[in-house]
């Protein structure tokens, strides 16, 4: 195609316009070679900084996850470590508890005792003068003393010579209204419970087998309505405090 003659730039542009052939030819005459490749290389760079985004923000991503995986493993760890110091403090402070009330059950049982005693003490020191009201010469004595009338009448078990060993006090007298002669078998407890009574009444029972006149008696401080009741009902003499609640087996009524 000939060019035609142009005189004036805008027919130059216009001539171009139409002419893609000339116009490729132009711009290559035009634009040095380094600068007609910027383009593209703008768009591979833009290209390549867009791979590199996406690589940096998928990393970034996976990172958090990750961040965040770990901060979900630590505050679970954390929690399970508050459960365990929290479980671990609670068994602490049972045991504690525990050993505390074995101290106190401890000094509770040692002051019982102590208190046993010491009434036990109280009751053989004034055995003549409490029980004088109702027999002539009483005497505190030991089992040992009515072995042999009793083995002469049936030979003592094991276990009745363990009861008769335990008996809190024994007593001998001879009762005022008919002069027959009573062993008394007294328990003595600060507080008065129903197997008091039960233990007085058995080992009385051991030597009334065996032809000895006993009579049950239970001597404290303080009894339940259990206790009194039975003691009424299995005429086991009852003396509270050094005074006489049922004497009516003493009586010999």
């Amino acid at each position: 195609m000939a060019m035609p003659i142009i005189e004036t730039v805008e027919q130059l542009a216009d001539f171009l316009e139409q002419n893609e052939e000339w116009r490729r030819r132009i711009y290559s005459i035009l634009v040095p070679r380094e600068l007609a490749r910027l383009p593209a290389e703008f768009d591979e760079f833009r290209a390549e900084t867009r791979r590199e985004f996406d690589s940096v923000r998928a990393e970034m991503r996976e990172g958090f996850e990750q961040i965040r995986a770990e901060i979900r493993a630590s505050e679970e760890q954390l929690r399970a470590e508050i459960r365990a110091g929290d479980e671990q403090i609670r068994a602490e402070m049972r045991e504690n508890s525990k050993r505390v009330e074995q101290k106190i059950q401890k000094n509770t049982d040692a002051i019982a005792e102590l208190k046993g005693i010491s009434l036990e003490q109280y009751y053989r020191n004034k055995a003549r003068a409490l029980f004088g009201r109702y027999f002539r010469d009483v005497r505190v004595i030991d089992w040992i003393d009515l072995e042999e009338p009793l083995e002469a009448v049936a030979p003592l078990t094991e276990r009745e010579r363990e009861e008769l060993s335990v008996v809190d006090l024994l007593a001998r007298g001879w009762r005022k209204t008919d002069g027959q002669e009573v062993v008394l078998v007294i328990e003595v407890s600060w507080v008065i419970v129903r197997n008091d009574v039960e233990r007085a009444v058995q080992r009385a029972k051991i030597l009334s087998q065996r032809g000895v006149v006993a009579t049950p008696v239970v001597a404290g401080r303080e009894i339940d309505d259990e206790a009194r009741e039975a003691a009424r009902t299995a005429r086991c003499a009852l003396v509270m405090d050094g005074r006489f609640e049922l004497n009516q087996p003493l009586r010999g009524a």
